[in-house]
């Protein structure tokens, strides 16, 4: 008999997205004393380093394998390396609000490959709602310039973004059907640190180092606290429990905290062009996602063993 998924997943999933849509707040005030391959560097090494350790003083913590150190490597990699030189660069010359927007697409892109890989049929309902969130997407990235601050060039950066975490997303499932959140997440962290290592060098010596201010080294702490610890281990924790596809649901709520948050915070504002965009791809996430989805519905393999 098909068992549930426990609440507890449901409910790491909505901590997830609220610490995601503040962390758009966080790496705007982040960037004001570092550079973006820099700031994303720091973040996964002592996100890793923090994890590694707790994970080391388990008593029981579980053994890698060759085999999944090259998985690990590529988690790592794609969801933290490619994703972050992406939505930091990204981020760093484009709003906070329309970024979180863009990024909520990542479920399109989610259904899309499923389609592609022919994991899963796509319907009516999710052909309409795909074609709704792109023209939505064109619209947002055309509207760029406006009051609320973004830039085509930054747009177009966040949207590589969000194509590299729908990558992550089936990925990671692989792994965290039998091991634990804390074991991945470490692993991702410490690979994504050392693939950004070469790339932050470059960065500083192309564009330089600058001297960090109070606020920007507090964005620092933000991010690799409650971001990179807390809502990775959240995220993973969740896909233990539930199909790729359910989870990339719950990035619906991330652009509402990331807009919520960067109104009060920073100021910004959307143009009614950028808000009637950002609706319509909302929207067409919203029907893809809504109608049911043959991967969804497949009860997500569950290891006993993983703590």
């Amino acid at each position: 008999m098909e068992r549930r998924p426990p609440a507890s997943a449901y409910a790491a999933a909505v901590g997830m997205t609220f610490a995601f849509g503040l962390s758009f707040v966080a790496t705007k005030t982040a960037l004001k004393g570092f550079e973006p391959l820099l700031l994303a560097l720091l973040r996964f090494a002592l996100a890793g380093g923090i994890l590694w350790v707790v994970w080391r003083l388990r008593p029981s913590r579980e053994q890698l394998t060759r085999r999944e150190l090259g998985r690990l490597a590529l988690v790592g990699f794609v969801s933290l390396t490619v994703y972050f030189s992406f939505e930091n660069t990204g981020i760093a010359r484009t709003s906070a609000s329309e970024a979180a927007i863009l990024i909520a697409t990542i479920p399109i892109f989610v259904a899309l490959l499923g389609i592609f890989a022919r994991t899963e049929r796509a319907s009516g309902r999710q052909w309409a709602g795909i074609l709704l969130s792109f023209a939505g997407i064109l619209a947002l990235v055309l509207a760029a310039g406006g009051a609320g601050g973004g830039s085509l060039t930054g747009n177009l950066l966040v949207l590589v973004a969000s194509v590299s975490a729908a990558v992550y997303s089936i990925l990671a499932r692989r792994l965290l059907v039998s091991r634990s959140a804390l074991f991945v997440t470490a692993w991702q962290n410490l690979f994504g640190a050392l693939f950004m290592a070469p790339l932050a060098l470059v960065e500083a010596l192309v564009v330089g180092v600058r001297r960090p201010t109070a606020e920007a080294a507090g964005g620092v702490l933000f991010l690799t606290l409650v971001c990179s610890i807390a809502a990775y281990l959240l995220l993973n924790y969740a896909f233990r429990f539930l199909p790729a596809g359910r989870v990339s649901v719950f990035i619906n709520l991330t652009p509402i905290v990331a807009v919520a948050s960067a109104f009060v915070l920073l100021g910004e504002r959307l143009t009614p062009a950028q808000a009637a965009a950002a609706a319509v791809v909302v929207a067409g996430v919203w029907v893809t996602n809504s109608g049911g989805r043959g991967a969804d519905a497949e009860a997500a393999p569950r290891s006993p063993s993983a703590g």
